[in-house]
């Protein structure tokens, strides 16, 4: 077995032998020189970095000796370099931020430094006259710290459609923007954009228009530019016209004039996904993306867009109904008369409240005493 020979080349490093030490002992200061480093050990460390990096190593001989960064060089005179605004330490984000954030924490200066700098200083011996500053966990409840930048502007309709035949009027005026706009072939670009809501004005416009199919596909019968114009306007009114509601019996005379065949017309993800945001903007229901995925048709579309309204509760069939609210001995409640409602109404409740609270007993509830125990023994549960 070869055997690996043994490296000498450390060998020939310089040792560094002390000199005998004189009779007469010196102090330790003066045997020091003014580098902290010996001259030995530099010459060996310089001699294992060139044979590591086989010529002039980078960095410096000491690692833990910290380069500073070279500046960028700029043409600007000393006048415009002076002038540059210097940014602080913070986050970025809180520096670019337009929002009055809270003050920095001060501290006052002392009383004893005070005097010695105003001779006529009186401390305060009472709070009159003081600033009074709100607490840091309610500056953001206070007026002005809010821009109009930060305020809330929802993108669906805070009120929700919930009739099958009014969400049909608004599904219809989308499928009718929609091909408005392919026709025009701005689609593309504006499926992900928000679209201007408008008025009653531009509802009625859309609708006027006659949707014709053929061979499944679908054409618009009218003034199509007028509408896909208003919808691409950039011009966007800082506030929108409150825009009338369309009514349950107007909706039903209205698709009771259309032709069901452009239900029928097939949808591909862009255009589903077109009709989903305006819905959501015009009618306040999102579609899920499950079952927007299921979806093929307009019909499809209008299906899970429309919600079939929550039955009335009986105390609401009751109260409008007349013949009742005539009887004499009937009353209609909006909820269930408990045992307290009834003394209430004879007028006994405040004595049986002034009774119990005389000997320390809960008035509703049980004021977190035990159950009845008996009871559960004569079950058999204990």
């Amino acid at each position: 077995m070869p055997r690996i020979p043994r490296v000498r080349g450390l060998q020939s490093l310089p040792l560094a032998i002390a000199p005998s030490a004189p009779s007469t002992r010196t102090p330790f200061v003066a045997s020091r020189g003014v580098s902290t480093t010996y001259a030995a050990h530099s010459k060996n460390t310089e001699w294992v970095r060139g044979k590591l990096w086989k010529g002039e190593a980078p960095g410096p001989e000491d690692p833990y000796t910290q380069r500073p960064e070279p500046e960028d060089p700029s043409n600007l005179p000393e006048e415009a370099l002076e002038s540059r605004p210097r940014y602080g330490s913070g986050p970025a984000p809180v520096q670019a931020s337009r929002l009055p954030l809270p003050p920095k924490r001060t501290e006052a200066t002392a009383e004893k430094e005070l005097k010695s700098a105003d001779p006529t200083y009186v401390p305060a011996t009472d709070a009159e006259g003081l600033e009074e500053i709100n607490a840091i966990k309610s500056w953001w409840e206070q007026p002005g710290h809010w821009g109009e930048e930060s305020e809330f502007r929802g993108f669906g309709s805070p009120d929700k459609v919930v009739e099958k035949a009014v969400v049909e009027v608004y599904l219809r005026r989308a499928v009718v923007e929609v091909l408005a706009l392919q026709e025009a072939g701005a689609f593309s670009q504006w499926a992900t954009k928000k679209w201007r809501k408008g008025d009653r004005s531009d509802l009625d416009q859309v609708l006027a228009l006659e949707i014709q199919v053929q061979d499944g596909t679908a054409s618009l019968k009218g003034d199509a530019s007028s509408v896909s114009q208003s919808l691409t306007a950039e011009a966007e009114e800082a506030v929108e016209a409150h825009e009338q509601p369309v009514s349950l019996e107007e909706a039903k005379e209205m698709t009771k004039t259309w032709d069901s065949s452009w239900k029928d017309l097939v949808l591909d993800d862009q255009v589903k996904f077109a009709l989903r945001k305006r819905l959501y903007q015009l009618t306040g229901n999102l579609i899920p993306d499950a079952k927007l995925g299921a979806a093929r048709t307009v019909k499809h579309v209008l299906t899970l867009a429309s919600k079939q309204p929550k039955p009335p509760k009986l105390a609401q069939l009751l109260s409008r109904r007349g013949d009742l609210q005539q009887l004499p001995n009937i009353r209609v409640h909006s909820r269930k008369i408990g045992p307290i409602d009834k003394e209430v109404a004879v007028g006994r409740w405040k004595v049986i409240e002034e009774e119990l609270k005389k000997r320390n007993l809960p008035v509703t509830g049980t004021g977190g005493l035990s159950k009845n125990k008996e009871r559960d023994w004569l079950s058999g549960k204990i």
